[in-house]
């Protein structure tokens, strides 16, 4: 088993939803080996912004990179032209007002907050819905010529993304721009929109016990993937633990 190179979460429900845990998931952080610690990546469906400013608020770690709105953004402060390069991969025949357009006005349907849109992603809340509904919904703007994908997660939350645009193909171009191996990775989640990421040949998977059954049956006969006994942060760590990834005794 290789070391870890790079370790990729999500946020809420995952890093944050216990400031405590959150907090003692920084210090966790803090303590491991400089030589050693792995890049950090926040993974959410967040927007850049909205990740920067809520973690710091929560007192986790400042991350190396962020990936946000579900797959759809690539920031980081110390490589300024990833997300340039990444913006470049995404976006043909996407066209959010016309998404809008076909979108409004479904049967259970309802936009999200301005916050949680932008020009690669359309957001919409739709409760309960079967897997057979997205389906439709999905085929339906393919028909209409949009090069999309729809992902759904937390029996509510309803994405409309680029066709080539998730958490798990962000991390991968990312891997790939860094020279990292997806065997080189661990991944963290509780919601269906992180399947993706776990999807991902190679990589290991943490899972706290709070995750939704929508992602907890990616572990069923899978190694890679550890469902932790404890939630959130504190299930994360447990997870790393499990992958090699902690402070020295004497740290």
């Amino acid at each position: 088993m290789k070391p870890v190179r790079l370790f990729s979460s999500d946020l809420d429900g995952t890093l944050a939803g216990n400031r405590d845990a959150s907090k003692r998931f920084a210090d966790f952080w803090a303590r491991l080996d400089d030589a050693t610690r792995p890049v950090l990546v926040y993974n959410s469906g967040r927007l850049v912004d909205d990740i920067l400013a809520f973690t710091e608020q929560e007192g986790l770690p400042r991350a190396d990179i962020v990936i946000g709105g579900v797959g759809t953004m690539l920031a980081s402060p110390t490589h300024a032209d990833l997300s340039e390069h990444y913006g470049e991969t995404l976006g043909a025949n996407y066209d959010a007002d016309r998404i809008a357009a076909i979108m409004t006005g479904l049967p259970g349907v309802e936009r999200q907050p301005e916050r949680y849109q932008h020009a690669r992603k359309s957001s919409w809340f739709l409760h309960d819905a079967s897997t057979d509904e997205v389906k439709a919904l999905e085929r339906r703007l393919i028909a209409a010529g949009l090069a999309v994908k729809l992902v759904y997660s937390s029996k509510r939350d309803l994405d409309v993304l680029p066709g080539n645009a998730d958490k798990g193909q962000a991390l991968r171009w990312l891997c790939d721009r860094l020279g990292i191996g997806l065997d080189e990775v661990v991944v963290a989640g509780d919601a269906g929109n992180d399947r993706a990421m776990f999807e991902l040949d190679m990589v290991r998977g943490v899972i706290p016990a709070n995750g939704h059954a929508e992602l907890v049956t990616l572990c069923e006969g899978n190694p890679r993937i550890v469902r932790a006994d404890r939630p959130e942060a504190d299930g994360v760590m447990e997870g790393l633990r499990h992958w090699g990834v902690a402070p020295s005794r004497n740290s």
